[in-house]
């Protein structure tokens, strides 16, 4: 290879990293309650991620120690914590198989 290719590939290297470096790369999962910002569809939809860290807050919110984490990663955390708080209204149709209707029946 010639000099100059081979200074031309090491300025773009350079640049990029420069470039890298300035622009933040913005990979965070924002949530908004239930709802997950989704960028290539330009607004809030409803997301898992989004609906299991809202059932930890929850539950973190009635007294549960409990990470959105552990929620999102093993089941059976999840339908503790859905045990927890579930009659909160602002998950309870997310936590509707984890709750028990009158005289022990499981919802469906």
């Amino acid at each position: 290879m010639s000099k100059t290719v081979v200074t031309l590939a090491a300025l773009g290297s350079a640049m990029l990293v420069a470039f890298t470096a300035v622009v933040p790369a913005d990979a965070a999962i924002r949530c908004q309650g239930r709802n997950q910002w989704n960028s290539a569809a330009g607004g809030w939809i409803s997301s898992p991620y989004c609906e299991d860290n809202l059932i930890a807050a929850v539950a973190r919110a009635h007294g549960m120690r409990v990470s959105n984490r552990a929620v999102r990663q093993n089941p059976n955390i999840k339908e503790e914590a859905c045990r927890f708080a579930g009659s909160d209204n602002r998950i309870n149709d997310l936590c509707a198989g984890s709750l028990f209707e009158d005289f022990g029946h499981r919802r469906n």
